[in-house]
């Protein structure tokens, strides 16, 4: 028994100095040969990175050292060092990400990043520590829609591009408002949310057991009313982050814990059918640990993981801490 007791401990430390032996290699990289490095370890994902025509081709995530922004009782200005990104939203000119406080002392925010100015970002406080796990950019109504708190049940909030756009933090330290929310009673929470033509989707998070994602569809192209009666419920695999499209194509993101996290493709028809079983995808991609949302902007996928927060940089010696685009068709192998 002993000397069982002796060789798990020896393991453990054996496997603890490889961690770190990792870890401590990576840092002394320069951070694209890093990132190049984690890719090679995904082919599918390495060979879709190196087709991209983008420039430049990744993020990098604001605010994962330290992030200005309200401490949660006292409501005033506060250094949080826990920020951890969630959500992502792709626009022709910006890029939005969503971040929650690990710890639930500081309000959530929203990361605004211009694609082709070498600006600052522009950080939006939230109203609350929602975990704010989704994004997605409404062309038809100009807002931002983002997953939003509520008791026992699913709701998404949106906010108006002009009130994005005149949002100024500083020096009042304001919430940005919500314009419009939308309930979704038969699911528990709101884990993530996408939009197709003009439906709306909103999607659950399950550790155990498969998912549930809402289809909500709004009555006009510009109007926020939507007619409950159309609502369709759609069966997803466990474990699910995020939903996006591409053509005929539907995509869920899946991980959990530092294992490899995947990219399910499905078809529309397979959505149409209500159920998308991880047993019948039609291509499965490995990608890193951590994975959060995916989001489609022209023929290019972005990702982003949240391996790159501190409390998720403790787990895997690779993390990632840029937003990554990649070319879809290369990713999907279908010829354009």
């Amino acid at each position: 028994m002993i000397f069982v007791l002796i060789n798990i401990i020896l393991l453990f430390f054996l496997a603890f100095i490889l961690f770190y032996t990792e870890k401590i290699r990576f840092l002394k990289k320069d951070s694209s040969n890093i990132l190049l490095d984690i890719l090679k370890r995904y082919p599918d994902l390495y060979k879709a990175f190196k087709k991209t025509t983008l420039d430049p081709m990744t993020f990098s995530i604001p605010g994962l050292f330290k992030t200005q922004t309200l401490e949660t009782d006292s409501k005033k200005l506060d250094d949080c060092y826990d920020i951890t990104p969630q959500g992502l939203a792709v626009t022709e000119n910006h890029i939005f990400i969503s971040a929650y406080c690990y710890s639930h002392e500081h309000h959530s925010v929203i990361f605004m990043l211009d694609k082709k100015e070498n600006d600052p970002p522009k950080t939006m406080v939230l109203k609350d520590r929602t975990h704010a796990g989704g994004l997605v950019y409404d062309k038809n109504r100009q807002c931002l829609w983002v997953c939003s708190a509520a008791k026992n049940h699913g709701r998404v909030s949106a906010i108006l591009k002009d009130d994005i756009l005149n949002y100024q933090y500083m020096p009042n330290s304001e919430i940005i408002p919500y314009y419009h929310s939308v309930n979704f009673p038969t699911i528990p929470q709101a884990s993530f949310i996408t939009i197709k033509e003009n439906s709306f989707f909103a999607g659950t998070f399950d550790k155990t057991k498969n998912g549930v994602v809402i289809k909500m569809t709004f009555e006009k192209e510009e109007d926020f009313t939507n007619n409950d009666n159309l609502d369709e419920t759609i069966d997803i695999p466990k474990r699910a982050q995020s939903m996006a499209f591409y053509k005929e194509y539907c995509l869920i993101s899946q991980s959990f814990g530092p294992v490899s996290s995947k990219i399910y493709i499905f078809s529309n028809e397979q959505l149409s059918s209500g159920k998308l079983n991880s047993k019948t995808a039609l291509k499965i991609i490995k990608t890193p640990p951590y994975l959060e949302q995916i989001a489609v902007y022209d023929a290019h996928l972005y990702a982003i993981f949240e391996s790159g927060a501190r409390n998720y940089r403790k787990k895997t010696a690779n993390f990632l801490m840029e937003i990554i685009a990649f070319h879809l068709p290369t990713l999907l192998d279908i010829v354009e």
